[in-house]
């Protein structure tokens, strides 16, 4: 790193931290995302840092997914310290914000996969209004209690879920066409979908990562990204 990139980060880094022992995380957000950008990814060391704390001040404002982002490119850069140990307390096995249980860890997991699937087929990625999105949420809601009543996930680990998760596709209506109350209901079917890399299916949530972080592939590039990431 160039000793002016140094300079600028070291500032915007140490900015940030006094913004937030100031218990300011708000204003130390803008800071440490500046850090962030001006740091090569080739000084992981110092990028690391300022990811990590970037994720400290997300956390504060209760910005959960967001912090989990930040800290999950933290473990690409560095295979310990405090980042690691705030990464793996705060992460369940699917890569995503730690829930109260496993039932919910299972829920949320299908609900974020089923709403990526069902945004990503749309042209502006979002809900047009938001009956649309009400609709949705039912019959994913639906889906899932036919899923969950099935006992399909007794003895199964997080990858075996997630392609039950994946290969699950609910048919919806044509919102563009009708209303949302008139509308049919979903159909569930049997589909791929949501696999960027069809290897990905093969890999165990279990092993460790390709990538070289010492992680979990479901903790890491095969986590599920909350629908903040995205």
């Amino acid at each position: 790193m160039e000793k002016q990139e140094k300079t600028t980060a070291a500032y915007f880094l140490r900015r940030g931290m006094r913004e937030l022992s100031n218990h300011r995380p708000d204003q130390a957000i803008a800071s440490l995302r500046q850090a962030v950008d001006s740091i090569p990814p080739s000084c992981s060391d110092e990028l690391s840092q300022a990811l990590y704390w970037l994720s400290v001040a997300l956390l504060r404002l209760d910005e959960r997914p967001l912090a989990i982002k930040s800290l999950a490119s933290a473990q690409k850069l560095r295979r310990r310290g405090y980042a690691r140990r705030l990464y793996l307390r705060s992460v369940n096995e699917y890569g995503m914000p730690r829930q109260a249980d496993s039932a919910l860890d299972d829920f949320y997991a299908f609900t974020n996969l089923q709403i990526a699937y069902y945004l990503a087929r749309k042209s502006k990625s979002r809900f047009d209004s938001f009956q649309e999105k009400d609709a949705v949420l039912r019959l994913i809601l639906d889906a899932w209690k036919q899923l969950s009543a099935s006992d399909r996930f007794s003895g199964l680990d997080a990858c075996e879920k997630l392609d039950i998760f994946r290969k699950t596709k609910i048919l919806y209506p044509s919102f563009g066409l009708s209303s949302p109350r008139s509308a049919p209901r979903g159909v569930i079917v049997k589909a791929s979908f949501g696999l960027s890399n069809p290897d990905t299916s093969l890999k165990r949530a279990a092993d460790r990562c390709l990538c070289g972080s010492g992680l979990p592939y479901g903790q890491c590039c095969g986590r599920v990204k909350h629908l903040r990431e995205l």
